[in-house]
């Protein structure tokens, strides 16, 4: 392969769609914001309730506030493949190089801070979330360093 055709994907040859099932766990709810005049480019942190489908419920276990959670969620503006201008020319940096929310895949990993949490409802309150409302929420994490995990959630 030559250097352009490694640049431009329209030249690779496209690889199978592989189907995946993905079951949503809860859907995010943005809380309402004073409208205000903001920069242009400027996303707000904003706070919103992380509703949990009933089976996921007891899944909440063990958290408490102030814990930092990654959420992974569902992004619809995602999930096709950024225009040539995305790709690594000219000194732009590649798509993987930035946040934009053109991605290959409509999956989007958000940080927040647990501020609340109704575990009869299902419901974590949480500050710092730049999420959209309606977002599918497909799994949350602890933002913690990859050597606390643990092989079975009972441990």
């Amino acid at each position: 392969m030559t250097g352009s055709e490694l640049v431009n994907p329209t030249v690779l040859p496209l690889r199978p769609t592989v189907a995946f099932t993905l079951r949503p766990i809860g859907i995010v709810h943005l809380a309402p914001t004073r409208r205000g005049r903001v920069p242009k480019f400027f996303v707000p942190l904003r706070r919103a309730i992380l509703e949990f489908f009933q089976p996921y419920v007891p899944g909440l276990a063990g958290l408490y506030e102030g814990v930092e959670l990654w959420v992974i969620t569902y992004h619809a503006p995602s999930g096709r493949m950024p225009t040539d201008s995305w790709q690594s020319m000219d000194g732009v940096p590649g798509v993987f190089a930035t946040d934009t929310v053109q991605r290959p895949n409509p999956i989007e990993f958000l940080r927040a801070r647990v501020i609340g949490i109704d575990r009869e409802k299902g419901l974590l309150q949480v500050a710092g979330l730049d999420g959209e409302e309606g977002e599918a929420i497909l799994d949350i994490r602890l933002a913690t360093s990859p050597h606390h995990r643990l092989a079975i959630a009972s441990e």
